[in-house]
């Protein structure tokens, strides 16, 4: 009983490892590694001209072309057995992170590179290459779809006149703008204007700082943060 029950099993493991070669073909791993490069700099480059953050990270733009690779390695390595790959994903699984990713924009690209190595790792070539091609055409669609209007947050320090006010307001007029924030502090108000802008037009600035009685003018930009 017991020889049959070990013959079982032997046969019943030889039968699984069987299914997974314990070498990985040369050839195979080269077109992995050039074709999880050349998608990796596909990415990276839409990410260096799609920018639209605050503060552009040129590490993590670069980092974004490695993770394509190592994600297609490791994805190599753990199909060529299956022994190895339960010890890796054990290995994998007490890794921790503690880089904080702020942009959402930018957990996408991660997940971007992530997702292509697995594809390209599997060997599913196409699929790479299918998904970065309609990833980057509906995220261009998407980005352009956001129009060409600029909001800006214009915080302005004058003297605490109601004249001055409206007079900053007229200078305003053409542009679609809101109050955010009214601070009246020693016979000083200090205004904060959220101004939507069709272009990069800084005169208002110039124009609002010689009204008399106004102080410090300070424009800031929003594209998910404030950028000075």
């Amino acid at each position: 009983m017991d020889q049959a029950t070990t013959t079982f099993g032997d046969l019943f493991k030889n039968s699984f490892l069987s299914m997974f070669p314990e070498t990985v073909d040369p050839w195979q791993l080269v077109t992995v590694l050039a074709v999880s490069l050349l998608l990796g700099l596909g990415i990276f480059a839409i990410y260096r001209k799609c920018f639209i953050g605050v503060v552009y990270d040129h590490s993590f733009a670069i980092s974004l072309v490695v993770m394509t690779i190592l994600t297609a390695v490791i994805i190599v390595t753990i199909s060529s057995n299956v022994m190895l790959s339960l010890g890796m994903v054990g290995a994998l699984s007490i890794v921790r992170y503690r880089t904080a990713v702020k942009s959402p924009l930018d957990l996408m690209f991660l997940f971007w590179t992530i997702t292509t190595g697995i594809a390209v790792g599997a060997t599913y070539y196409y699929v790479g290459v299918v998904a970065f091609l309609f990833v980057s055409a509906v995220f261009f669609i998407l980005k352009s779809a956001r129009g060409s209007d600029n909001t800006y947050m214009l915080v302005v320090e004058c003297a605490a006149d109601l004249p001055i006010e409206e007079e900053i307001r007229r200078s305003l007029e053409q542009y679609q703008t809101k109050v955010r924030s009214k601070v009246v502090r020693n016979e000083r108000t200090e205004l904060t204007v959220e101004v939507i802008m069709k272009d990069d037009n800084m005169n208002v600035v110039n124009t609002i700082s010689e009204i008399e009685g106004v102080g410090d003018v300070t424009m800031v930009q929003y594209r998910g943060s404030y950028e000075a």
